[in-house]
């Protein structure tokens, strides 16, 4: 009877260590997963900064050409980029017109410009 006392707090002892172990584990893996998560988040969030950086590039070119060019020279513009789409379309009044500008993305990403400019 002796022998059934002394491996009872022995079986205790590994029970409670693995509790311990399964415990930690639990709580590295919610750390991970949280760190994991964080950066996955600013990765995506550096492309959309990116992105709008490059659609603003884009846009600053497209007004200086629209203030340098003629209307038949800017009705063939087209961008060399393969990510953004680009369109400007004109209304013409009396003395001036009015060129509407605007560059999406082709993805899913949401970046999408639109200004107007007149010459």
């Amino acid at each position: 009877m002796e022998n059934k006392k002394l491996k009872h707090p022995f079986k205790q002892r590994r029970g409670f260590a693995l509790f311990i172990t399964i415990i930690l584990i639990a709580i590295l893996f919610l750390l991970s997963y949280s760190i994991v998560q964080s950066n996955l988040f600013q990765s995506n969030l550096n492309k959309l900064k990116y992105m709008n950086l490059q659609a603003n590039i884009h846009y600053e070119y497209v007004e200086k050409y629209i203030n340098e060019h003629s209307d038949e020279e800017i009705e063939k513009l087209t961008l060399n980029d393969n990510r953004f789409n680009l369109k400007v379309s004109s209304e013409i009044d009396n003395n001036s017109t009015t060129y509407y500008i605007i560059i999406d993305a082709k993805d899913d990403i949401p970046i999408r410009l639109s200004k107007k400019i007149i010459k």
